[in-house]
C-alpha cells in the first residue's frame, strides 16, 4: 500500500514497523512529551493497552475511522478479557494536554481526549474484537508528527511500573540525540509521569516509589540505562527544585543481555536483577538438585542434571514428550543456549515449556 505523502516522518515510520514485524512500536514524540490532565494518572493496563491500540494503527492511525483489534492481542498487555473492560473505559477518560496555537495566533495548552469511542464485542474469547478511533485532535497530531521512539516492544510490555512505561518511553525518545537528558521542575516530572497532584508529596517518597523502581526496571530490560540528578533550590535548604532524567546507550553485551532478559519468563527476574538466584535448587522426586550449568545434549531421562529439566517438563509440558520438548527447546534458542546457564537456563525451560504446551492441543 502507497504511503500518503500529506502525512509526516511518524506515520511513515509507523508503516514501515508495521511491515517488518511486531518488534517495535512507533510512537510520536509529541505524544511521549505530552502531559496527563490534572487528576488523570493511567494505570499500568492502560498504558500498555494504548502502546497497543497506536501499534495496531500504525501508519494509519491519524486517518478518520475506525481501527479493529482482538481481545487476544489486547493480552499481550497481560490483562485478561474480564478486565479489559475497565481498562478500555479508563482510556477513554484519559486527557492530554500539549503545546499549541490559539486562534488569535497567541501560545496556548491543547487538552483533549486520546480516544474518541470504542466498541467492545461482548462474547468473552480471543476472537472478539475492540473497535476504536483516536479523537480528532489526536490524529491531527499524529498525521503532522515529524519525530518519534522507537520502542522495543518486548521490553515495554515486561515493565511492571506505570512509571516506568513513561521514563522508557522519554528515554527511547531522547537516546538517539546527542544531549539525551530531560530537564524540568519537580512538579512538571510529577504532571509528565502523571502522579496524582496528592500523593507523594514528600521527595524522598518520590524518588523511594517512582524513580528507583523505575530505574532497576529500565536498567535491567532496556537498550539503555537510567538515572537522575537533584537540583536544589538556591537558599531554599534541602528542597528540590529540578530533576534531570539522564539516559545513557549500553554496550553491545549489556544490550545482548538484555533482550535476552525480555525474553525469559517474569518469574526470577527480580532475583537475577538482584544476584541472588546462584543457591536456587530444583525438587524432582524429593531430591533437592543444583542448578545446572548446561543444557544436556541427549535424552532428559538420565542422571540429576537431566533428571532436573524432565521435571519441569512433565509440570510444565502439557503431557508432551519430554524429548520432544526438548529437541524443540534446541532448535529455539541456537547458539543462545551455549551462554545461557545455572537458573536463567532454567527459567527459560520453563517458559518454553508452558509456550510449548499452550500452541498445542493435548496428547
Amino acid at each position: 500500500m502507497a504511503i500518503d505523502e500529506s502525512v509526516g516522518r511518524t506515520m511513515k515510520a509507523a508503516h514501515m514497523a508495521r511491515s517488518e514485524g511486531r518488534r517495535v512500536i512507533i510512537k510520536a514524540g509529541e505524544l511521549i512529551e505530552a502531559r496527563f490532565a490534572r487528576g488523570v494518572s493511567p494505570s499500568l493496563a492502560a498504558r500498555k493497552v494504548l502502546a497497543l491500540l497506536i501499534e495496531k494503527a500504525s501508519g494509519n492511525a491519524w486517518q478518520p475511522g475506525a481501527h479493529t483489534i482482538t481481545k487476544k492481542e489486547l493480552r499481550g498487555s497481560h490483562e485478561s478479557n474480564d478486565r479489559l473492560n475497565d481498562t478500555l473505559d479508563e482510556l477513554m477518560a484519559v486527557h492530554f494536554k500539549m503545546p499549541t496555537i490559539s486562534g488569535r495566533g497567541r501560545d496556548a495548552v491543547l487538552t483533549a481526549a486520546l480516544i474518541a469511542w470504542n466498541i467492545e464485542e461482548t462474547d468473552d474469547d480471543g476472537l472478539s474484537t475492540v473497535e476504536w478511533e483516536f479523537s480528532e485532535p489526536a490524529r491531527q497530531m499524529l498525521q503532522g508528527s515529524d519525530y518519534y521512539a522507537r520502542l522495543n516492544r518486548a521490553a515495554l510490555l515486561a515493565l511492571q511500573s506505570k512509571y516506568s512505561v513513561t521514563i522508557f518511553e522519554i528515554g527511547c525518545l531522547l537516546i538517539g540525540r546527542h544531549d539525551r537528558t530531560w530537564r524540568g521542575g519537580l512538579d512538571d516530572l510529577r504532571e509528565k509521569l502523571g502522579v496524582p497532584h496528592s500523593a507523594l508529596r514528600n521527595f524522598a517518597d518520590f524518588r523511594r516509589f517512582v524513580l528507583k523502581p523505575a530505574k532497576v526496571e529500565i536498567d535491567q530490560l532496556a537498550h539503555f540505562t537510567f538515572d537522575w540528578e537533584e537540583k536544589r533550590a538556591p537558599g531554599r535548604g534541602r528542597r528540590i527544585a529540578e530533576v534531570e532524567l539522564c539516559f545513557t546507550p549500553k554496550r553491545s553485551a549489556a544490550i545482548n543481555a538484555a533482550a535476552d532478559e525480555v525474553e525469559r519468563p517474569k518469574v526470577g527476574r527480580r532475583s537475577r536483577r538482584d544476584g541472588t538466584v546462584e543457591h536456587l535448587r530444583v525438587v524432582e522426586s524429593g531430591k533437592a538438585l543444583p542448578a545446572p550449568s548446561t543444557f544436556p545434549t541427549g535424552s532428559l531421562s538420565y542422571g540429576d542434571r537431566e533428571a532436573a529439566f524432565a521435571g519441569v517438563a512433565r509440570a510444565y509440558g502439557g503431557g508432551w514428550d519430554k524429548d520432544l520438548i526438548a529437541e524443540a527447546y534446541r532448535t529455539h534458542m541456537g547458539d543462545k543456549l551455549d551462554t545461557l546457564t545455572g537458573t536463567a537456563l532454567l527459567s527459560s525451560w520453563e517458559g518454553f515449556c508452558k509456550s510449548y504446551a499452550s500452541r498445542r492441543p493435548k496428547p
